[in-house]
């Protein structure tokens, strides 16, 4: 595989040089711009969706553990670490019910800006917090309230029914 790409890049650098014959300034800078741009591009992956104006929150194995719950410190027991309820969207890119729900987040996360945290979990990179969640099918949507046990909703819903949920389940005073 690695033979194939390494001959097609030759074999393309030889084509732009002929194309571009006295031109070895544009063909390096062509060089060094496709670097840049691939090496940018791989930089960025991870948070892409952190630096778009989202108020749904990545959220990693680590960051759980801080924000959230440390289950490795307390396992026995629920202790809810942040100071608002949350909803925890565990999905996947490919999945087509996952891409529903995505906008439906967006729309409770700037809806209840100030009243509660909406998280993603992307199931493919963070397999070890899936795994633990017991995350099976996706989307799985979980509801942390300040006091009380965490509940899930396995597969997806409409946004009228996750406010009722989150209004009689997580915002309940």
């Amino acid at each position: 595989m690695k033979k194939t790409i390494f001959i097609l890049f030759i074999i393309t650098m030889v084509c732009l040089s002929c194309k571009n014959s006295g031109k070895d300034k544009n063909v390096a800078n062509e060089k060094n711009t496709i670097k840049e741009t691939a090496q940018k591009s791989e930089d960025n992956t991870e948070s892409t969706t952190q630096k778009s104006n989202s108020k749904v929150i990545n959220l990693t194995y680590k960051m759980f553990l801080k924000e959230i719950w440390d289950f490795e410190k307390y396992p026995d027991s629920f202790a809810y670490k942040a100071k608002q309820p949350c909803v925890i969207d565990f999905y996947a890119d490919w999945c087509g019910p996952c891409k529903k729900v995505a906008p439906i987040m967006e729309k409770l996360a700037n809806q209840y800006e100030d009243k509660l945290i909406v998280y993603k979990v992307n199931t493919d990179k963070e397999q070890k917090l899936a795994a633990i969640f017991q995350v099976s099918s996706i989307p799985t949507v979980f509801f942390m309230p300040l006091k009380g046990q965490p509940f899930k909703q396995v597969g997806a819903l409409d946004q009228e029914a996750y406010i009722a949920i989150i209004n009689k389940n997580l915002l309940k005073e």
